[in-house]
């Protein structure tokens, strides 16, 4: 699609720019690991002390109805850069890094398409990557950043004892917290960056992350004492679903951890990791702990901007690639966790605070935002509006910064998917649908029901309502698909998907017999998007 606006948003976008300056604003965009809105502050969690991220959000526009494209990782990473959702370009699950470094220096999933950091550095920007990449080969840099620092795998094990790659090298960053590592980082960088030149940081904090073996038990940062000693009123307590005790392939083995290679006893790891977290208060304080320490790094990289009076022409954006249960329906995790896959709120609902130096301050948008808005809101944002974003469902909420979106104002639906199961948003209603043969449909009120709690499927399956919300849906992926990457379709994975591994351990069939044969993993290597600098 064309990146353009109607004309009353390009009157607006058009203001922004001109009373910010005739040079191109900076966007600095941090960017969370597994971080659901409701583990901040100022979308309510009230146990979290999150008051750097609280400042941007009265600085700034928060949006409170922005989701993620996917519950993953590199999915939702790959939707972030492109605009384009997982059955487009092929990233349904998180890539596996010892099959990434199998490929050899140089591979990325999604060369092929126009990304956002390329045709910011075609167009004057300076570029840089800092952090979590989880979209391909990590030994050098890609998609157009110049500056780059990077984690060599996707996959926390451990907060303290990591490694990064940096200036073509590979070293260790020992008994240090990783997430004030990358700060550090990008403190660095923007001391040096040149004032005069447009730049786009991107910086991907590695936390809070809310998964064993990292969030499990007491953790050793700065803030988990204060934690573990408080009354807990927003994290959930509720019993261990029986949806994750089905899936236990064996008995608990003490000090099984994630490096082994059989997938029964990772996957295995993982449930129990995820058990023993549930009602667990070290567990708890440990996850509202690294929360605090991702707040710290962005009051860090906000402060290095005021001390270069950078504020004046930079918009700083807050995300996550997706949020994660922390105790919510029984267990903590992925939407994967579950099969057929969930996508229950905490999973899917992310945190979006814009911060514009002449935009609204203290402003809560209720426009609705796909993760694929975020690419074109982007290049919106820094002035790019002739380029074409092939075939994004995605529209730039730049014009909702000027003022709080009403009720019914942008689009009325947003999309995700995972593998299996796709689903919608609108203002009052959640619809999951799943492949057939995988699993019934899932219909939730959100006016009524916000905790999802009661399925309202099996006694509406027959209204209109339902009928309305399944054709849209249906409509949406006929529009935004390929067919090679349209698992529902007969398109297959780009990249490592475990899903048809976990479903042939409990349903073999029909599963095997129906998907098994067209879900096969791939890893194209077609010729890279290009084009000359301007």
């Amino acid at each position: 699609m064309i990146v353009r606006l109607p004309f009353a948003l390009l009157v607006c976008c058009a203001a922004l720019a001109a009373e910010a300056g005739a040079r191109p604003l900076n966007i600095v965009f941090i960017l969370s690991d597994n971080q659901s809105a409701t583990a901040l502050a100022s979308y309510g969690n009230r146990d979290v002390r999150t008051p750097h991220i609280d400042r941007l959000a009265r600085q700034g526009v928060r949006f409170t109805r922005a989701y993620a494209a996917s519950g993953m990782c590199s999915s939702t990473r790959a939707t972030l850069l492109t605009g384009l959702m997982p059955s487009q370009h092929g990233l349904h699950n998180a890539l596996f890094d010892p099959w990434v470094d199998s490929l050899g220096p140089g591979w990325n999933a999604v060369a092929e398409y126009r990304s956002v950091p390329l045709t910011l550095a075609n167009r004057g920007y300076q570029t840089a990557m800092i952090g979590k990449w989880h979209l391909g080969d990590t030994r050098q840099a890609s998609l157009g950043f110049q500056h780059w620092v990077a984690l060599p795998y996707g996959h926390t094990m451990d907060f303290w004892d990591n490694e990064l790659v940096e200036k073509g090298s590979r070293h260790p960053v020992r008994d240090r917290h990783i997430v004030d590592v990358l700060a550090e980082k990008a403190v660095e960088y923007l001391g040096r960056v040149e004032i005069d030149r447009p730049f786009y940081l991107q910086l991907n904090l590695d936390g809070p992350y809310a998964l064993p073996p990292s969030n499990y038990g007491p953790a050793r940062n700065r803030h988990y004492a204060r934690y573990a000693a408080q009354t807990f009123h927003s994290m959930p307590q509720e019993p261990v679903s029986d949806d994750i005790l089905v899936q236990l392939n064996g008995p608990y083995v003490p000090g099984v951890g994630l490096e082994v290679r059989d997938l029964d006893a990772v996957w295995d790891s993982l449930r129990y990791g995820t058990i023993r977290m549930q009602g667990d208060r070290e567990s708890y304080a440990n996850f509202l702990s690294q929360n605090s320490v991702v707040d710290d790094a962005v009051g860090r990289v906000v402060a290095a901007l005021e001390r270069r009076g950078l504020m004046k022409n930079t918009v700083v954006i807050y995300s996550a690639d997706q949020g994660n249960l922390f105790g919510q329906h029984g267990t903590w995790g992925h939407t994967i966790w579950f099969t057929p896959s969930h996508l229950h709120e905490e999973a899917v609902n992310i945190p979006l605070i814009v911060v514009h130096p002449d935009a609204g301050a203290g402003v809560t948008s209720k426009r609705m935002v796909g993760q694929y808005d975020f690419a074109p809101s982007l290049l919106d944002i820094a002035g790019v509006r002739d380029v074409e974003l092939a075939d994004s469902p995605g529209r730039s909420f730049a014009g909702a910064l000027r003022e709080a979106a009403s009720e019914g104002e942008g689009p009325q639906a947003v999309f995700f998917e995972q593998e299996e199961s796709r689903g919608l948003r609108t203002a009052r209603h959640a619809y999951w649908k799943r492949l057939e043969g995988t699993g019934e449909p899932v219909l939730f009120d959100m006016s009524t029901d916000p905790g999802q709690r009661h399925d309202l499927y099996p006694e509406m399956r027959d209204s209109e309502l339902v009928r309305g919300l399944d054709a849209t849906l249906e409509q949406f992926f006929a529009r935004y698909s390929d067919p090679a990457y349209d698992l529902w379709k007969g398109g297959v994975a780009k990249g490592t998907t475990p899903k048809p591994v976990m479903w042939l351990r409990r349903n073999p069939w029909p599963w095997a017999k129906k998907y098994w044969r067209d879900w096969v993993t791939h890893s194209p290597s077609p010729e890279p998007f290009s084009e000359a600098p301007l």
